[in-house]
């Protein structure tokens, strides 16, 4: 920091000098009323001492308690401290960096700091950090404020409805998020408190369900992460209808197996087949839905008590590659079926996931892709890989990512990638599936 900026001072400094200031000499008059009176034998210290000691005793009452209420002690002593620390390292880093107004006091030029407010939610792992946008060139929403955080990070950044503040989501970096079950009876006992349009993530994160993208390369975590996504939605109240593609007939398609033989398809004319019994399904319930919407407009199927149909497309770039050995038509055909599910499925109950590797535009057409609503990418993935998937437009940070670890959007939870971790499953899932359903 420039000399100039230690010298110059906040309305907040100035108040804390005089206020202390104060206290320094009313002590040395106590104290020197004292030596004098013991000195002169005057008596007058039983008298004095007791008025100056209230007057100091209720300044630092009074500032203890301001203190206390800035700082919502009331939630906790380690909230208070956490809160008050916090806020200290910020208000220096926006000295640091000239983030201020400046004005004029006495004479002296004082630094007019943005008003900072944080909530801190679920034992001080999460929270919001409100910082005021005091109108300055500078964009703070995409300015690196987590070092002034300690051990806070930041993870999503936006303007207020109102724009008068910046609003900071920010996580304990020393927090593990990651779910850990120990058994299926476990599993199932969190999953039953989780509503039913809804799928946990980890600790902090629940999604809607919604017609996604996965990916991630083998070894990430990719396909674990459906297994527990799996098992949830087969716990839920509402029976949720799943359909399994596996053109490489692997573990998903075992999984599926056990759960829908009749649903589950790994060759490609069978695939093709299953694709279009979904689309005539999803047909039937779009005549269904339009005789009740004349009830009630822009209601969903779960407002009808309609289930939902789930198509799990894993590996859906090696089904791209047969596919384009197909004549033209056989391909528009078979990309028309899956482009109506993304299109029209969510107000009727029929979502698709897509499981890849990479979501090129070679692999995945971009008009799919960017009508997806969730996305995730797993694992430690090239920058180009979050690029088509997230948007050109849209930065993300490199991390190093654990197994089952990554980045996701999704609508309403996430407009801007934010950090997930998949649960981990410690107990047999096959075993698990069979419990299930029966």
């Amino acid at each position: 920091m420039s000399v100039r900026n230690r010298q110059i001072s906040t309305s907040r400094i100035q108040r804390g000098f005089y206020v202390h200031t104060t206290l320094i000499f009313l002590t040395i008059i106590t104290l020197i009323i004292s030596i004098a009176d013991s000195l002169l034998k005057i008596g007058v210290t039983q008298y004095s001492n007791p008025y100056l000691i209230t007057i100091i005793a209720s300044i630092v009452t009074i500032q203890s308690l301001i203190w206390m209420i800035r700082n919502k002690a009331y939630k906790g002593v380690k909230y208070a401290f956490i809160h008050y620390f916090t806020v200290l390292n910020l208000r220096k880093a926006f000295i640091d960096s000239r983030y201020y107004n400046t004005r004029f006091h006495l004479n002296k030029k004082i630094a007019e700091l943005p008003r900072i407010k944080i909530e801190f939610e679920k034992g001080l792992s999460i929270g919001k950090l409100y910082i005021e946008n005091i109108h300055m060139e500078k964009d703070l929403s995409s300015s690196n404020i987590s070092i002034a955080l300690n051990r806070y990070v930041v993870e999503r950044s936006y303007l207020s409805r109102d724009e008068k503040y910046y609003i900071f989501e920010i996580f304990d970096s020393n927090i593990n998020r990651q779910l850990t079950f120990q058994s299926s009876d476990e599993f199932r006992d969190f999953t039953l408190n989780i509503a039913d349009q809804h799928l946990f993530i980890d600790k902090f994160t629940k999604i809607p369900l919604h017609s996604s993208l996965f990916v991630g390369q083998t070894g990430s975590g990719k396909t674990y992460a459906l297994y527990s996504l799996v098992l949830q939605m087969l716990l839920k109240k509402e029976m949720y209808n799943l359909y399994f593609v596996d053109p490489k007939n692997s573990s998903l398609s075992v999984m599926g197996e056990k759960i829908t033989a009749q649903n589950t398809a790994s060759n490609f004319d069978d695939i093709v087949s299953l694709l279009k019994d979904f689309i005539d399904l999803m047909k039937q319930s779009k005549f269904d839905l339009k005789e009740k919407l004349g009830t009630k407009l822009e209601a969903t199927y779960a407002d009808f008590g309609y289930p939902s149909h789930v198509l799990i497309f894993d590996e859906f770039a090696s089904f791209q590659s047969q596919l384009q050995s197909m004549e033209k038509k056989k391909r528009d055909e078979i990309m028309s079926l899956i482009t109506q599910v993304v299109l029209e499925g969510r107000q009727l109950g029929f979502f698709i996931w897509f499981v890849m590797q990479k979501s090129d535009s070679s692999l995945i057409p971009t008009y799919i892709r960017e009508n997806l609503p969730v996305k995730f990418v797993i694992g430690n993935a090239e920058k180009q890989t979050n690029i088509t998937a997230f948007g050109s437009g849209v930065e993300t940070k490199e991390k190093d990512f654990q197994l089952g670890e990554g980045l996701f959007v999704c609508p309403l939870v996430a407009n801007q990638p934010k950090l997930c971790h998949f649960s981990y499953l410690d107990f047999d899932i096959l075993e698990a599936v069979n419990e299930f359903i029966d």
